[in-house]
């Protein structure tokens, strides 16, 4: 009797932001279709596939270690081939395979339908290819694909859903749009369709992504349509919560402030980066619009939906900023109170706007501004936190109990991964529930609640 031949195995590795994650989710759907076998452990693989982010010099640094890692493997014959994907091969282009020898393919960012080729590729045998590594990397102008049949690496009851790629914004210090190329929407239907089947599995949470959702639709109905898709995959049933990513303040119009309040999914939450609030910081950052547009914009999403927690992300050390235009900044966080704020110290990168400006700023320098800001608002958020004890939230449970330690969870106001948590005393807590939680008490930046 014949037995059937070993399924092969892969190891993958996935990188970076939501983004890259739904990448990651198609790239593997892609794979177990063609009959791959997704493994945990790099050391169980046959062939590894590490999909990259370089956004900026950290995460390109990630990316490189983690390429490293699996050509050492390769070299110690645990594994057979190395697939490099994504944003590293996209920027630098087919000379990825020369930077890295040992690497048998390199995949740019759309190349979703080439996965499984390019692992049987890494997985022959180097004498009848010549030990060359093979390249496919198309220009990022291709209709943003339906990102369908993923094999899912988030929990099985939340998912981002992209309803766009790329970037039309011309933001000096940003690589991305070199990357990710100009914004190409999803037809609406598409994206229903892609939510409908996540809701088929089970998904009651999804979160909207895009480098800039409120995009959405300026280059496929010539106007800005976010409010409209929402409205759209507010109707599938099985979706509780709505939550709306990486919104451009330029972007964050009356007609989708209203959908926000109007819309019973959408839950209260909005994250939205600034970069920065003084006229000339935004100015030289070619942001597109001033600090007063900033303030006019939280003051209608806080009168229109008096719940909202707005995320905002800062970046410090930019090129030309001064302790004035820091001073300025922690000044108008203290005022204005983002419920989550992240900061960032400026990378500088190849190929941007910003690489080239006068007035560095050293890391040294950049970092002590970074830890200020972030000092700030912790003080906020620790506040925020404490003034919670004895209000009723709702929850979504991400884990059980587990050791003796309480169920975790998310309130509406907690973006996954990103955001604080809620540890949820009581019963049934199992992934996915959604609970109403009485909040007894705070530590830091997490809650602590019990069911009602």
């Amino acid at each position: 009797m014949t037995s059937r031949p070993r399924q092969p195995r892969v190891g993958f590795a996935s990188l970076g932001c939501p983004k890259n994650l739904v990448d990651s989710e198609v790239l593997l759907g892609a794979l177990a279709k063609a009959g791959f076998a997704v493994c945990e452990d790099f050391r169980d693989a046959d062939v590894i596939v590490v999909n990259t982010c370089c956004f900026i010099r950290d995460a390109e640094k990630e990316s490189v270690a983690v390429i490293r890692e699996a050509l050492d493997l390769k070299k110690q014959g645990v594994c057979r081939g190395v697939v490099v994907t994504g944003c590293l091969p996209q920027r630098y282009g087919p000379g990825t395979a020369d930077r890295f020898p040992g690497v048998d393919a390199v995949l740019g960012v759309a190349e979703s339908d080439r996965i499984a080729a390019a692992c049987r590729f890494a997985l022959g045998d180097p004498g009848t290819r010549g030990g060359s590594p093979t390249a496919a990397i198309r220009p990022a102008t291709a209709p943003c694909s339906a990102d369908v049949s993923r094999l899912r690496l988030t929990p099985r009851h939340y998912a981002y859903v992209r309803v766009a790629e790329g970037c039309d914004h011309t933001c000096a210090f940003c690589i991305i749009p070199q990357i990710r190329g100009p914004v190409r929407s999803k037809p609406v239907e598409r994206v229903r369709a892609e939510v409908e089947e996540l809701a088929r599995d089970g998904t009651r949470e999804i979160c909207l992504i895009a480098q800039d959702t409120t995009a959405y639709g300026t280059d496929l109905y010539r106007r800005r349509a976010l409010h409209e898709l929402i409205r759209a995959v507010s109707a599938v049933s099985g979706i509780d919560w709505i939550r709306i990513l990486y919104a451009h303040p330029s972007g964050v119009t009356p007609e989708l402030i209203e959908t926000m309040a109007a819309v019973p999914q959408v839950v209260p939450y909005l994250d939205m980066p600034i970069q920065h609030v003084t006229d000339r910081m935004l100015g030289i950052m070619r942001r597109g619009h001033g600090k007063n547009h900033i303030h006019r914009v939280v003051d209608s999403l806080r009168a229109r939906i008096p719940r909202i927690t707005l995320r905002t992300t800062v970046l410090l050390g930019h090129p030309g900023e001064t302790d004035a235009d820091v001073d300025e900044l922690v000044s108008a966080i203290e005022g204005v109170r983002f419920e989550r704020l992240g900061a960032f110290v400026y990378s500088n990168e190849a190929g941007t706007r910003s690489a080239g400006l006068p007035g560095r700023v050293p890391p040294a320098e950049a970092a002590r501004r970074r830890d200020r800001v972030m000092q700030a608002q912790q003080a906020i958020a620790f506040a925020r936190n404490r003034s919670r004890i004895g209000e009723t939230l709702s929850a979504i449970v991400d884990a059980p109990p587990a050791r003796g330690r309480p169920a975790l969870g998310r309130t509406e106001g907690d973006a996954p991964d990103v955001d604080g948590t809620i540890q949820i005393h009581g019963k049934g807590l199992a992934p996915g529930r959604m609970v109403r939680a009485r909040i007894t008490g705070s530590n830091g930046y997490d809650l602590i609640g019990r069911i009602v």
